[in-house]
Order: C-alpha cells, then structure tokens, then sequence
C-alpha cells in the first residue's frame, strides 16, 4: 500500500506493461479520492485512456470534474535548458494543482527522451530534486522508464534517486539509494570543483569547450600534444565527468565558455 511521499520508479519492457501499471497507479488514486496528475510531454495516450475507462474512469473536460490533471512539458529543449528551470517549472505546476484543496497527490511520470539534452549530472540532479519535492509535499509519485531505452548510466541515477523500483512486478529497495540532499550537494559544489583545476587546466578546459582538438590546444599553448592529453585526463577526474559532451555542458553551465 502507497503512502504520501513514497517515490518509486516502474521499470517496464513494453508499452502494455507501462500503460496497465499506470492504470493501476491512478485508478486506486482516484478511487482513493486522492488529486492525480500525469506529467509527460504529450497528453494522456489513448491506450492509457482506453484503460481507464475499463475501470470506470471518465474523463470530463468540465474544471471540477476531470479525474485527473495533466501537466504537459513542451519544447524543454527551447524553453528550459537548464535541469533547475524544468524542475522549477513543475514545482510551480504541482503547487497549483495542489491549492485546488485536497490535501494529497498522486503523480505519474510518463518519459519519453524529455532531458536527452541534459548532461548525466544534470540528470541525476533533476531525479534528486524530483525525490526532494516529493519528501516535502503530500506526494506520491511514480515515474516510468522504459529499460530498452536507459543507459546503463542513467539505470545507476535512478537507483540512486528513487528509494523503491518496480520491476517485472516485483518491489525493490534500491541497494544504491541516496538522500537528495546528498546529490545536491554534491551538484552544487560544481564551481569548488572547478577551482581544484590548476591555471593551466583551466586553460586548456575553456580551449577544449571553443572546439579545438589536442593538437590544437597543443600549438596555442606551445605544449606537446601529450601533455595536453595529461591535461585533459586530470580535468576529467578532478569534475568526475567522463566524456566530452558532458565536459562541454559542465563549461556552459558555470559559465567557462
């Protein structure tokens, strides 16, 4: 039995598994009297619906009388490129629903590739965040992935960040699970990392993020390429990122660019 602020995630391996649980997650909110809300990036798929409505659940378009809410995130990649204004944004939407007057919340989050844009920091910083609202409000909240689409990384965010998965309708207690607190922290700490890198790093850091390749950096700095290499190794280490990309996004977002 689910009980407010319990955060859980559903691993699913197919469509019909992931809309018969999300069924199942809303239609016992509803029946409860509890407020639901889906969040996705699209409105509530047919085959979702259509499952509903075998349980006797009717959505109205009157206010008052729908049987739950949708919140829907459009263009994220335009409107909120940082994980901080995603996470903001649907605090506020929650808080809405949530001064409707009923005193608790039953979310279902329904991914599609919403944050592919999001570094794998970002992204573990926007699942801890999420865990944080849902263990300062009145939530219950399930999000739903879909295991042939995870990387093995983002797999490790998320048992990391949900205390209680869900998988092959079997429930877990997630052996790697942290505080958010812990995460944010962690996160936060993003421009004392920076500081760790020595001049020259630093250097070679913002030439890294204007494009040039180690050979490049080589000749601007009058450095073997080797060195470079060196260089570029220990940045990587020091800000625990792991490639390229990642690297990029962390100089764009503490503003190194």
């Amino acid at each position: 039995m689910l009980k407010e602020h319990d955060h859980l995630c559903h691993l699913y391996y197919n469509d019909t598994e992931c809309y018969e649980i999300a069924a199942k997650f809303l239609t016992h909110g509803i029946r409860s009297k509890a407020t639901c809300v889906v969040v996705s990036d699209r409105r509530v798929p047919q085959e979702l619906t259509s499952r509903l409505e075998g349980n006797g659940i009717l959505r109205t378009e009157k206010g008052s009388m729908r049987a739950y809410e949708e919140i829907i995130i459009k263009n994220p990649i335009k409107e909120n490129k940082r994980a901080s204004a995603i996470v903001s944004n649907l605090k506020l939407s929650l808080d809405k629903v949530l001064k409707k007057g009923r005193s608790s919340l039953r979310v279902l989050m329904m991914h599609s590739d919403l944050f592919y844009f999001l570094s794998n920091n970002e992204r573990l910083w926007k699942k801890a965040f999420l865990n944080k609202i849902c263990m300062e409000k009145p939530l219950i909240m399930m999000n739903q992935y879909p295991v042939n689409k995870i990387s093995s990384q983002d797999l490790i965010s998320i048992l990391k960040t949900h205390p209680t998965v869900v998988e092959n309708n079997v429930v877990y207690q997630s052996p790697m699970y942290l505080t958010p607190d812990t995460i944010i922290k962690d996160f936060d700490r993003e421009p004392d990392k920076y500081n760790t890198l020595s001049a020259k790093e630093q250097r070679v850091l913002v030439l890294i993020t204007s494009g040039l390749s180690n050979s490049g950096i080589a000749e601007e700095l009058s450095l073997s390429v080797k060195t470079v290499e060196t260089h570029r190794a220990n940045i990587m280490k020091k800000l625990s990122i792991h490639n390229l990309v990642d690297l990029v996004k962390f100089s764009m977002r503490n503003g190194i660019a």
